[in-house]
């Protein structure tokens, strides 16, 4: 069967779920679809040409999904919801789309649709991208370390992975009261309340330009 960029893409995102990012590689992939590197070479020129291409079909559908008649607060936030659901569909999604800047029909309809509904809100020209900017910067950072933590408690019986360590140095010290007291939030492994908290912070914000 006659290779093509987007099977390529579709087997290297199930490869993903398999060896995670830094086990991917063009070779691995050539394995995979049994045919010798170069053919690859012939649709990409290298890994970072085929992350690009990964990461826009990440968020395939991701503008489909959002209500663009609504008010900014609502556009923002459930373009956030979406785009942290897309990322966390792949292992290492976010780890993925970080990094490339795809300038696709995917990507660019995502942003077209937040950026449009500040600029209906009033927001000039240079607030709406940057706080748009904002917004993806902190799904993206979140979801890396949400897949991070995720991995970890795997391999800790389901368990925060700081749990241990953090719990045994407070009982052999005094100091860090503001941590110790926070210490229930910091260990929540319920990502929902937490991850909607920071959305809410960025949305409210730009309410508190307008006023």
């Amino acid at each position: 069967m006659a290779l093509t960029r987007s099977g390529i893409v579709a087997h290297a995102l199930d490869l993903l779920d398999e060896v995670g990012v830094e086990g991917l590689s063009m070779r691995r992939l050539a394995d995979a679809l049994q045919v010798q590197a170069p053919a690859l070479y012939w649709h990409f020129s290298g890994k970072p040409a085929l992350l690009d291409e990964m990461a826009e079909a990440l968020v395939a559908g991701v503008a489909d999904r959002i209500p663009v008649g609504g008010d900014y607060g609502e556009v923002l936030r459930s373009g956030a919801q979406e785009m942290r659901r897309a990322l966390l569909s792949r292992r290492d999604g976010a780890r993925v789309f970080a990094g490339t800047f795809v300038a696709r029909a995917n990507v660019l309809g995502l942003g077209e649709i937040l950026v449009g509904s500040l600029r209906r809100a009033g927001f000039d020209d240079s607030v709406a991208p940057r706080a748009v900017f904002s917004l993806m910067y902190y799904v993206m950072g979140f979801v890396i370390e949400e897949q991070a933590l995720a991995e970890k408690s795997r391999h800790c019986a389901g368990a925060h992975p700081l749990a241990g360590p953090l719990e045994a140095f407070f009982a052999s010290s005094e100091g860090y009261p503001n941590i110790r007291a926070s210490l229930p939030e910091l260990l929540e492994t319920h990502q929902d309340t937490r991850f909607d908290f920071g959305v809410d912070l960025v949305v409210n914000g730009l309410a508190a330009l307008k006023s």
